[in-house]
């Protein structure tokens, strides 16, 4: 920190014997620390008080003494000849607080631990009750009043993961109106009583990952980052803090009895989930309200519902989209102007466990689950989808032995050994005995029984719409089948209006259900070049009747090209399906709720493309689309 050096001197001057038992080094020092200090300074006087505390506290004086090794009575006089300069220095944000921060941090590790006195001091952004209500009287008589101050500090030990230091230890104090009764903390406030917490509007910089773990906004963007452009999982981003930014100087510093001094999955998907929610309450004004009486996986998962709810159909906020790439305007001979927006559908295998019941969209009572709590009892039933009888103890088949036959060896050829012994085989050495016979019969057929035999639920796949500028405008989990009536049912969501209905659709042809027709007149439906080109016969008459992209002239232009990219879905396809690994094991709120967020931000770095481009992005006022 920088401070006014001249007026500091002058102020020493009163003090000559200072000259002679602290240097000019231990007075910088001591003004540092005091600054990293002002929060806890802060809570020993009124909010309504200019002046600072007549004195430091015992445990900010022990700390600095044991820090600075400065007597008692020369750390006395420099507090009461500097204390006005430092009280009058205005915190500067959380940047100014961390800039000083590698000089001292060992200091607190050291000797602040004891003093309980942290680096990081988190408190509630306000001091005073946000209530309009609750005011306090300065004088009844005129009715002068103003906001109740916040007081009976409450302080927990916490884990601090940032970006720019690594894990330390924290403290977080949380603040009390005595006439509302409600308990401000560096998060969120709540009244007593209550069972919903409450979030401040504008997220602060460290996000409350679990009660004792806190993560800061830069280590959050970060691993945003990875994920968004690098396909990063949730644990190789912890593997990545723990071996690379946790490995600092301070390292050897750290109190062995402080908890959560490493990052694991749960943490970084606690904080990211949290992050993501409130920036998307400030990005839309919405207040976040989670529940209190629960544990952080449960409070965070109502929260991601609703802003599923949000997202579902037309809640991407690119939804309106529109530019120079997308959508093309041209007038008529009488001047008016007409518009040709183009949109592109394509699937793509990537989904998350789901119900082994056809077409069914209920939730599992866990990723380890089978079937949802409405079809439970399939459990009990032969896996062997050809059979209903009811399965035995400890086994997934009845007590057919054909079907008992074959979970052995769908069981058997999952085990290592008995894969070994196939690549063996498959390379020339020859199949070991027994690995075709059993028993001295043959091997049964296998290639007509349809079977679930792994314990595990089918995931279910996933179609994208896409501008044909790359701006994902929706995606839908298509549980089942993928005929052309569920893309149609997928358009109608995403598209809930004539208006809002662009007029180049890269999908398959409308069917002849009056409804349809009616509702997607107007609509051109091709299938797009490429696929046209490549996975369709010349011999299929009704495909090439109905869907040849040569025979609207809207898409073609003057000189003879394409005027879309009907391949934008292949792309944004390359870029989501290496999302699977990540998703494939995802219960469906989080499931959800992550891909809607690495879509938002995909379409936000798209836009700035095509801006850097000249393709002149914009949005369509909603009103208009869905009026």
């Amino acid at each position: 920190m920088s401070f006014p050096l001249e007026e500091i001197a002058e102020a020493l001057k009163e003090y000559p014997s200072l000259y002679r038992s602290v240097s000019f080094g231990d007075i910088d020092h001591f003004l540092n620390l005091l600054y990293l200090l002002k929060p806890y300074l802060h809570l020993t006087q009124s909010i309504y008080n200019p002046q600072p505390p007549e004195c430091l506290s015992q445990s900010i004086h022990g700390f600095l003494a044991a820090s600075l090794g400065i007597e008692d009575d020369a750390l006395k006089l420099l507090w009461k000849a500097l204390k006005d300069h430092i009280w009058r220095l205005e915190a500067r944000g959380e940047q100014a607080h961390r800039e000083p921060g590698g000089l001292y941090i060992r200091h607190f590790l050291r000797e602040g631990v004891s003093h309980d006195l942290s680096f990081h001091c988190l408190l509630p952004p306000t001091r005073t009750c946000l209530d309009p209500k609750c005011v306090q009287y300065t004088n009844h008589q005129q009715g002068a009043s103003r906001p109740q101050e916040l007081s009976d500090p409450r302080s927990t030990k916490v884990t601090i993961f940032s970006c720019d230091y690594g894990p330390l230890p924290g403290t977080r104090i949380s603040l009390y109106c005595r006439r509302c009764h409600t308990r401000y903390h560096h998060n969120y406030y709540i009244h007593d009583g209550a069972s919903r917490r409450t979030y401040y509007l504008t997220p602060p910089h460290y996000i409350h990952a679990t009660d004792t773990v806190f993560v800061d906004k830069g280590t959050c963007e970060m691993f945003t980052a990875m994920m968004l452009n690098a396909w990063t999982s949730a644990g190789n981003c912890a593997q990545v803090y723990n071996t690379s930014i946790a490995n600092t100087e301070f390292q050897h510093l750290l109190p062995a009895r402080w908890l959560h001094l490493k990052l694991d999955v749960e943490l970084v998907w606690n904080a990211l989930f949290l992050y993501w929610l409130l920036e998307d309450s400030l990005e839309n004004g919405i207040t976040l309200e989670l529940e209190q009486k629960a544990n952080h996986t449960i409070r965070l998962s109502k929260g991601l519902k609703e802003r599923n709810k949000r997202f579902a159909g037309t809640g991407q906020p690119e939804w309106n989209h529109a530019c120079d790439s997308c959508c093309w305007l041209s007038k008529d001979k009488d001047g008016v102007v007409g518009a040709v927006r183009s949109v592109v559908i394509d699937g793509i295998s990537i989904g998350r466990p789901c119900c082994g019941h056809h077409d069914c969209h209920n939730p599992l009572p866990s990723v380890k689950s089978r079937f949802c709590y409405e079809h439970d009892h399939l459990n009990r039933r032969c896996c062997v989808t050809t059979c209903s009888a009811q399965v035995e103890r400890g086994f997934q088949t009845c007590s057919n032995p054909i079907h008992r036959k074959l979970e052995t060896w769908v069981h058997e050829q999952n085990k290592a050994m008995f894969q070994l012994k196939r690549r063996s085989a498959k390379a020339g050495a020859g199949a070991p005995q027994g690995a075709v016979e059993e028993d001295g019969e043959d091997e049964f057929e296998i290639d007509i029984i349809d079977i679930h035999c792994e314990g595990k639920p089918e995931a279910g796949n996933c179609k994208l719409a896409v501008y044909s500028c790359g701006i994902i405008v929706g995606r839908a989990t298509f549980y089942g089948s993928e005929a052309p009536n569920g893309v149609k049912l997928f358009l109608k969501g995403l598209f809930p209006t004539k208006r809002s209905l662009p007029q180049i659709q890269a999908v398959l042809r409308a069917d002849s259900d009056p409804t349809d027709l009616k509702y997607f007149k107007g609509s051109a439906m091709p299938v797009d070049v490429f696929h046209f080109k490549s996975k369709h016969k010349e011999s299929d008459t009704a495909c090439n009747e109905h869907c040849n992209p040569a025979d609207w002239d809207e898409l073609i232009t003057e000189d003879g090209k394409w005027r879309f990219n009907s391949s934008a879905a292949e792309q944004a396809n390359v870029w989501f399906g290496r999302y699977l690994p990540i998703v494939r094991e995802m219960e469906a709120t989080r499931y959800n709720f992550f891909l809607d967020e690495m879509i938002k931000r995909r379409n936000r770095a798209t836009v700035r493309e095509l801006r850097i481009k000249e393709k002149s992005p914009y949005s369509i006022p909603r009103s208009s689309l869905l009026g």
